[in-house]
């Protein structure tokens, strides 16, 4: 359990991090990237790197040692932090963008970080924890979640802090919950919202 609080610990403070830079979310920020870099090369250690895989594997065999079942909530809840950014501008709460550049700054955002995605799942070929297949890393629903808050915060963070930081804390948690699930890696989930950080803010700033 210590073990994965820590995993959750590094989430949390590297997306803190991509909430509260001291510049505008209107001017690409260096602490938004370099969260997401992080991320991603931590995941990668943890995946790849034979002994932080074995911690890896200690936090799995810990968080499983109850045999709780699995909760499959995230699959749906994954998905929050992406629509609440069209469901606010569709309720006349207004953001950055129009609803038209805003469907096309996020849908963007998943298109380019799905393509990277698949390409770990389908090229790396890592097994998940459960032995269900071997599209473990990095995670989907973790991508899906964090790419989601990344651009509710760049839409309404300036404007509505606490959005970004409730976007956030549902992509953490979802990230944890595939952790609980068993059906990632520390790996997976942190590779994962490192992608869905860098996806988003490349998009943002090459179109925006």
């Amino acid at each position: 359990m210590k073990r994965l609080v820590f995993i959750l610990t590094v989430i949390s403070v590297l997306s803190a991090q991509a909430q509260y830079d001291t510049s505008s979310v209107r001017q690409q920020s260096l602490w938004v990237p370099a969260a997401g870099t992080v991320l991603l090369t931590t995941g990668s250690l943890f995946t790849f790197n034979p002994y932080l895989k074995s911690q890896a594997v200690s936090l799995r065999d810990a968080v499983q040692a109850d045999g709780h079942p699995r909760l499959r909530f995230d699959d749906y809840l994954q998905y929050a932090p992406g629509a609440a950014p069209v469901m606010l501008n569709l309720c006349g709460v207004k953001g950055r963008h129009d609803f038209k550049k805003l469907v096309l700054l996020e849908g963007g955002s998943y298109l380019l970080g799905v393509a990277f995605l698949e390409v770990g799942k389908y090229g790396i070929r890592v097994e998940r924890p459960d032995g269900a297949n071997t599209t473990s890393f990095p995670s989907g629903h973790t991508f899906t979640a964090f790419t989601g808050a990344e651009v509710l915060r760049r839409e309404y963070g300036e404007e509505y802090p606490w959005i970004a930081v409730a976007g956030y804390a549902v992509a953490t948690f979802i990230g944890a919950m595939r952790i609980y699930n068993n059906r990632h890696w520390a790996g997976d989930v942190l590779a994962g919202a490192g992608l869905g950080i860098l996806s988003a803010s490349a998009v943002y700033w090459l179109f925006d």
